[in-house]
């Protein structure tokens, strides 16, 4: 969870975008309108099936610190109380929360090396985050991609010749020591390839990325490169993993998000995807939480401190006694290349 259209003023942009700028808006609802025409409409039982947890190799994508924890945060501790493995992988450092950081630097255009110690701070809170669900066994793993500029690299920035520029960070490849290739360019054609490495390295069982019907950019753009590297692997004679998509931004949800209709005490009610989403076809699914699930994914949210600062109802929207899932199929990875294409065409 991160920046979003013009650098977010507030979370009331989720509901209300600015006018000076509703491409992405635009882009998201041409998405959800090509995924609602591909796949045939479901009835109206749109109880999700419960999520059943193996001895699994779970592999987490997030494009920005705190992703991880809002969309899988219970899952994580599932998987490793079930004796399997948990790797979280982020796309970004988030550091490209543009007022944030001039409210932490007190100045009006902050220097680059200052976006960047943003970033380590989020990383740092990352950390802390999966020691609550993992108490130390989560891999944890960083790609450094350009906060804010994910989307790009789908088309305009793809070639390694022409690396996106980073409006906040003034790099062209990632600045941060732990990221994790040593040869990095901001380019689309090099996050796939970092992607195919992890999920190489990885062979999970069960991945979980971003809904690309998100209405976030960076959210998008991760479902698309993820569903790009997962089409290059499989093609090579990987075993598909099971696939899970989790939703982040989508206007008026998650129920009491704004703190105007507070969803009660942390786990007491259940989290359901939006309506519209249940329409695609694709099946809904959701883990069903322990209370001592419920109280380690609240702990992990509250260590992010600098979003707790500005955007606490909205995390505390997420602790509920559920969390819900789209579940993606073969298919939807084997049209990953038209879904990019009309993507790209109705920016």
């Amino acid at each position: 969870m991160d920046i979003w259209c013009a650098r977010r003023r507030s979370r009331a942009a989720l509901t209300h975008p600015p006018t000076k700028n509703r491409r992405p808006l635009l882009a998201a609802l041409a998405v959800a309108a090509w995924m609602a025409a591909a796949f045939p409409a479901v009835g109206a039982d749109h109880d999700p099936r419960p999520l059943e947890i193996g001895r699994e190799r779970l592999l987490v994508l997030a494009p920005h610190p705190d992703d991880e924890t809002i969309g899988a945060g219970g899952l994580i501790s599932r998987v490793l109380e079930r004796g399997g493995s948990a790797r979280v992988v982020l796309l970004t450092a988030g550091d490209g929360y543009v007022e944030a950081v001039v409210r932490a630097t007190h100045r009006p255009r902050p220097r680059p090396a200052e976006y960047i110690a943003y970033g380590e701070r989020r990383l740092a809170e990352s950390r802390a985050a999966l020691r609550e669900l993992g108490k130390g066994h989560v891999r944890l793993e960083l790609l450094g991609f350009p906060d804010g500029g994910l989307d790009p690299l789908l088309d305009a920035y793809w070639r390694r010749s022409h690396p996106e520029l980073s409006p906040t960070t003034g790099a062209r490849e990632p600045p941060y020591r732990e990221a994790a290739g040593p040869d990095v360019a901001y380019d689309g054609a090099d996050l796939r390839t970092e992607l195919l490495h992890v999920l190489r390295d990885t062979q999970p069982t069960l991945l979980v990325f971003p809904d690309p019907v998100d209405k976030h950019p960076d959210h998008r753009a991760t479902a698309f490169f993820t569903l790009l590297a997962l089409a290059s692997w499989t093609r090579d004679g990987a075993v598909m993993p099971r696939l899970l998509a989790y939703l982040v931004h989508w206007p008026d949800w998650p129920p009491g998000w704004d703190g105007a209709a507070p969803p009660g005490k942390p786990g007491e009610a259940r989290l359901d995807l939006p309506e519209r989403l249940l329409r695609r076809g694709l099946e809904p699914t959701a883990l069903f939480l322990t209370p001592a699930e419920v109280h380690a994914k609240q702990a992990a949210l509250a260590r992010y401190t600098t979003q707790q600062e500005v955007m606490g109802s909205f995390l505390a929207a997420f602790v509920r006694a559920t969390e819900p899932f789209s579940a993606f199929t073969r298919a939807e990875v084997e049209r990953v290349d038209k879904m990019v294409e009309r993507h790209v065409g109705r920016r």
